[in-house]
């Protein structure tokens, strides 16, 4: 199985979650910063024209495929790795090894109400997760500076971020140098489990889903023709 993607240029990691979850704890055993998000459709469109998006991207330590038309689209891609994209497993998988561990987790997002909603969910599957705090970031009036000062003063061990694209981004970018916990998780908005959607709103999501993973795979054919032209 391809290990990493080149989509337009930005490389993606398309490691099983077991692979991606081994490289995490190996890096952060020795308590180096390690970084790493769950990239959507979303975020590789704003990486084409956006440079701080692409810059915190290529900044990455380890990416996650968030969404099977990015599999779908380059064509690269096994049983198992579907599996995993569509079930979320790297989340769960992850959240369940800082619960394990007893690590201790800041949690980031845009407004207290959805920070509330991903605590109540996180306790729901991990009653002994550990939380150091939480921030919105609609909240801050202001420099950012007081919300990484607010992370650091909790130190916890991982920072989960449910920023939306791209403030997530721009956050990271901006500020990675200057966080001290050992992790930070881009999850991104929205809940990884959603309700089975009905007959007609499945039609639409599967017409949204084709749509874009046509998009992405033309930028990809475009991208490639572009660099045979200048060989």
């Amino acid at each position: 199985m391809i290990k990493t993607i080149d989509i337009t240029g930005i490389e993606l990691n398309n490691y099983t979650v077991h692979e991606s979850i081994m490289l995490l704890e190996k890096h952060i055993s020795g308590n180096l910063f390690h970084s790493v998000e769950e990239v959507t459709m979303d975020t590789l469109l704003l990486a084409e024209n956006d440079e701080r998006v692409r810059r915190a991207l290529e900044l990455l330590d380890d990416t996650v495929i968030a969404e099977i038309s990015i599999l779908d689209a380059t064509g690269k891609h096994s049983a198992q790795r579907r599996h995993e994209v569509e079930n979320h497993t790297f989340f769960y998988e992850l959240m369940k090894r800082l619960e394990r561990n007893h690590k201790n987790v800041f949690l980031l997002g845009k407004t207290e109400e959805e920070l509330e909603e991903m605590k109540e969910f996180l306790l729901e599957y991990y009653p002994r997760m550990q939380f150091a705090g939480m921030e919105a970031m609609d909240n801050c009036v202001g420099e950012l500076d007081a919300i990484v000062n607010e992370i650091n003063a909790a130190t916890p061990d991982a920072v989960v971020s449910i920023l939306p694209s791209p403030e997530q981004e721009y956050f990271l970018v901006d500020h990675r140098d200057k966080i001290s916990a050992v992790l930070w998780y881009g999850r991104g908005s929205g809940k990884p489990v959603q309700k089975k959607p009905g007959i007609l709103p499945a039609f639409f999501h599967a017409l949204k889903k084709r749509i874009r993973t046509r998009s992405l795979e033309k930028r990809i054919t475009d991208y490639e023709g572009q660099k045979e032209d200048e060989k």
